[in-house]
């Protein structure tokens, strides 16, 4: 039963809180539309509130806006996934390994006097 009373308390207490903000746009409303004259307020008698409530009631607390990541940040993280992927493809077979966009390819003509140099030569007796 003590439960039913917090929840009820608790309750009028936010339906006052939502009719104080009515009533503040109501008079935001009518000063737009009246000029400059300023309207008076008439608040409604406040319900008896606890004590114990009110101590116990749980401010809100500042929220800090979401971080927001720069384009060089989102672009390392599509190529880091697309890294991930290939890695992953690679490993089941599906794919050939892809080489790194520095890699260059050491391919080179020679002259007809030298031989490739990972061919062994004949060992002469």
């Amino acid at each position: 039963m003590v439960e039913m009373n917090q929840i009820r308390s608790m309750l009028e207490e936010k339906r006052q809180e939502l009719a104080d903000q009515l009533n503040a746009v109501d008079r935001a409303i009518a000063a737009l539309n009246s000029g400059s004259t300023p309207v008076t307020e008439t608040r409604p008698a406040e319900p008896d509130v606890r004590a114990e409530l009110t101590e116990s009631a749980v401010l809100p607390k500042p929220v800090e806006p979401r971080r927001v990541l720069s384009d060089a940040h989102k672009e390392a993280i599509s190529v880091g996934k697309r890294k991930a992927r290939a890695a992953k493809d690679v490993a089941k077979g599906l794919a050939r390994e892809v080489l790194d966009d520095s890699f260059v390819p050491a391919i080179r003509t020679r002259g007809n006097s030298q031989s490739p140099r990972l061919v062994k030569r004949p060992i002469q007796k």
